[in-house]
């Protein structure tokens, strides 16, 4: 990607995020990226064109990050490092979490890489809840509720996608990375081993010194 292509990205996600989609035209974009109008219709005629763009660079800027989060895992961190990048995610790109729905249903072309996205993050917090099984962190499955922890990787994933965007929806103002990290730990607290809850302790109170600083 070009220097001039990736400035008008970055302005546009910027101002999606204040102003949603719908709310911000070409000038705006042009301005906030200090390129004049007719240097943006040539890098991006027409809006559906700079939607697609920047959804794309969304799906690279997640990949890059689930991949560097794996490797992390693979060293021993815990599974929340999933909802975390998440959480980070979802706040760097908040206007897509605030309007799923209109944009899949004004750029319909998005909703197959979306529903693919979706079917990824369930299966990275499915098999990470089931690593956490074999290393004694959580309990197993109850006999007498099968599937209870595909419902629980619904619950997480909702969570984690969606955090910051149902607080702004019901005005609270307690909606931090750690306030969601936080709420990730309350669904899956039930369901730890003793062993487990003194891991997970321990990681909110690393994580929290890592995000504080």
């Amino acid at each position: 990607m070009n220097t001039t292509k990736k400035k008008i990205i970055l302005a546009t996600i910027k101002l999606f995020n204040k102003y949603g989609i719908a709310n911000v035209i070409n000038q705006d974009i042009a301005k906030s990226a200090s390129i004049s109008l007719s240097n943006f219709n040539y890098h991006f005629a027409t809006k559906q064109d700079l939607v697609f763009a920047v959804c794309e660079y969304m799906v690279i800027n997640l990949d890059k990050r689930m991949s560097e989060t794996s490797v992390l895992i693979n060293k021993g961190r815990m599974a929340l490092e999933i909802p975390r990048i998440y959480l980070e995610f979802e706040k760097e790109f908040m206007f897509f979490y605030l309007d799923t729905y209109n944009i899949l249903q004004s750029y319909p072309i998005l909703k197959n890489e979306m529903q693919k996205q979706i079917n990824q993050s369930m299966q990275i917090i499915k098999n990470l809840n089931y690593l956490s099984i074999g290393m004694g962190y959580f309990k197993p499955e109850p006999e007498d509720f099968p599937g209870l922890y595909d419902k629980l990787v619904e619950q997480i994933w909702v969570n984690s996608h969606f955090w910051f965007a149902q607080n702004k929806i019901r005005g609270s103002e307690n909606y931090s990375i750690i306030e969601g990290l936080e709420m990730s730990y309350a669904l899956i607290f039930p369901h730890l081993t003793e062993r487990g809850k003194m891991r997970y302790k321990e990681y909110m109170i690393n994580i929290k010194g890592e995000i504080s600083n």
